[in-house]
């Protein structure tokens, strides 16, 4: 009696694993990522700039078109991996009713009021300008390292007359990588 029952103990302990393997789910999982060579950093001075274009009377814009003159703006770019060899850039913000290709001034709700007839023009680095909320049509090419990228700011007015008043304007940049 004793046999029968070690075989019958041995045969059960022989089955009950083999069936939870044989009743068990199996279940694919896919992970996926990606590996990238390190590109740049924006330096912080450069990720929230005030730039100050200056202060110009209304009669230093004496018609549609009239321009101050430019002011510099620098993006800074440190720890570019040799993989960065160019960027390309978008800078965004709202567009003058009167003037598409101007950023709009934005109303910052001081005493003074704000100006009228006159939005922010931005240019390259060879003073031509640039699209508004598009990207730029030149890739600048980068260096390992660090690299600073160079373009200026102006007023320009968009209607023969240019009212006193306050000339702030909001403007983003966004940064791709080749």
């Amino acid at each position: 009696m004793k046999k029968l029952w070690l075989r019958k103990m041995a045969f059960i302990a022989l089955i009950s694993p083999v069936s939870g393997v044989v009743f068990a789910d199996t279940y694919n999982l896919q992970m996926t990522g990606t590996i990238l060579s390190r590109s740049c950093e924006v330096e912080s001075s450069s990720q929230k700039q005030t730039v100050d274009i200056g202060q110009f009377a209304v009669t230093d814009f004496t018609s549609t078109g009239s321009a101050s003159p430019a002011k510099s703006l620098e993006i800074k770019l440190k720890g570019c991996g040799t993989a960065a060899t160019g960027t390309s850039l978008s800078f965004s913000g709202t567009r003058d009713a009167a003037n598409p290709a101007l950023l709009a001034l934005t109303d910052t709700g001081d005493a003074g009021g704000m100006a009228s007839g006159i939005g922010v023009e931005i240019l390259n680095a060879n003073q031509q300008p640039l699209e508004l909320n598009s990207p730029t049509p030149a890739t600048y090419p980068l260096e390992p390292g660090d690299n600073v990228l160079s373009f200026y700011l102006r007023y320009k007015s968009t209607q023969p007359v240019v009212t006193a008043g306050n000339a702030t304007a909001v403007m983003y940049f966004d940064l791709q990588y080749q």
